[in-house]
Parts: C-alpha cells; sequence; structure tokens
C-alpha cells in the first residue's frame, strides 16, 4: 500500500493537480490533503477539486479561518479570505466546515495520524526540521504527517516516523519546489518528491495583485532553478 499526502496550496490550484499527477506516477494507492486548500491567493479551484475527489482532508489554520471569517481586516489583506470565501458556493463552505481537525488510520502494523500543524495542536502546531519531537514521543500513532510550516523532513524520534510534507503550491525555505510525500505503509517509509511550480507562479503573478509579502515568494518561486538548491 503506498499513500501519497499533499499540503498547504494555499489556492494554487495549478501546482494542486500537478502534484496529484506526481502522486498518480508515484502510485499512490490512496492520497490524503492535510489542509489550507486557500489563503493568500483568492482561488476556490482546490476546494472545488478536493469536492470531486473524495480526497480525505484535515482542516488546515486557513480553512477554519475563512469559515469562521476570522482574520482581522489588517491580516485579511494578505490572506484573502473574504474575497474566497464570497466565491465559493454554499455546499463548497459546508464542505469545507466539514473537514476534521485530525484523522486517525489503522492497519496491520499500527496507526497512521494525519495533521495540519501538530500531533499537540493539530490546526496551529509548528514542526519544522529542526524542532524538538520529544514532546511528541508519547502520541498514539507510529507514524505522523504534518504540513503547516511549509518545509518538509523525514524524521524518526522514540520509534515513530515524523513527516512534514511540506507545500504543493506555496514553498519557502531554500528549495522553493513544490512538495509531496509517497509514503510505503509496508515498509513504513517515507520520501519527499520535490517538483517545478516556476510556471504555476508566475501564471498567478499575472491574474493576481497579491500583498507584497506574498507576491515577493511567488516571485522567487517563478524563477527558482534547481542549481540553487537541491537536485
Amino acid at each position: 500500500m503506498r499513500l501519497g499526502i499533499l499540503s498547504d496550496a494555499h489556492g494554487n490550484v495549478e501546482a494542486f493537480e500537478l502534484a496529484l499527477n506526481i502522486l498518480a506516477d508515484a502510485k499512490a494507492d490512496a492520497i490524503y490533503f492535510l489542509g489550507d486548500s486557500v489563503g493568500y491567493i483568492p482561488e476556490t479551484g482546490v476546494v472545488s477539486a478536493l469536492r470531486a475527489s473524495g480526497i480525505p482532508v484535515v482542516k488546515g489554520n486557513h480553512d477554519d479561518m475563512l469559515v469562521r471569517q476570522a482574520a482581522s481586516a489588517e491580516r485579511d489583506a494578505i490572506y484573502r479570505h473574504r474575497e474566497t470565501f464570497a466565491l465559493l458556493s454554499d455546499d463548497e463552505r459546508d464542505f469545507v466546515r466539514s473537514w476534521p481537525s485530525q484523522l486517525t488510520v489503522r492497519d496491520e502494523r499500527g496507526a497512521l495520524l494525519f495533521v495540519h500543524g501538530s500531533p499537540k495542536d493539530p490546526l496551529e502546531g509548528y514542526v519544522y526540521p529542526d524542532s524538538s519531537l520529544s514532546d511528541f514521543a508519547e502520541v498514539d500513532a507510529d507514524v505522523v504527517f504534518m504540513g503547516h510550516t511549509h518545509h518538509p523532513f523525514v524524521r524518526r524520534h522514540a520509534e515513530k516516523l515524523f513527516v512534514n510534507v511540506g507545500s504543493c503550491g506555496l514553498p519557502r525555505g531554500s528549495d522553493l519546489r513544490g512538495s509531496v510525500c509517497i509514503f510505503d505503509a509496508n515498509e513504513r517509509a517515507a520520501k519527499i518528491i520535490r517538483f517545478d511550480i516556476s510556471g504555476p507562479c508566475r501564471r498567478i503573478l499575472s491574474r493576481y495583485s497579491l500583498a507584497p509579502p506574498v507576491a515577493s515568494l511567488l516571485e522567487r518561486c517563478a524563477n527558482f532553478e534547481v542549481s540553487e538548491g537541491k537536485s
């Protein structure tokens, strides 16, 4: 059994669809999405695609803020939640509201935990490549999948596997390619796959006037070359 896991599309629907194709090419038997379908880019296509696909989803902090209309006016100038919310149908809004904050899947080898943030704070917890994992040693799962930070990693701690799958649509850090994870459930082994999203980012910049920090990140993603980072 091979699972594909992706997260943090943030409205970059073209990058999201590219990520799904990569996971299909990697022979994923099932796919999971770890939240933040929206935010920063006022597009609803990822929500529509998730609704049509039947992919299991856990709610991200931006998904939660969007349906609660919780961002301040100052923050919403960056997040673009109100604009995105207005573009969603009532059924799509209810669909996003229905997403759980965490999901546990059990198999013959143990339990897989899917969250957006962290095991202790599913919506808002940040777990980076250099974060301590000691607080999660007692979590009731032998594999934990996370997103939220946009920084992917695969690490083992206390006989558990911790995977941050990064962001398929708005990566951060030194490697500005999208990322997804392919997980072999039998071997309990995870691999991060990086892929070029420069084209989708260029096209978003041509369609929208975005907040300066978002536009700056997308410009760097659009101009990123593999020679600058990892092969």
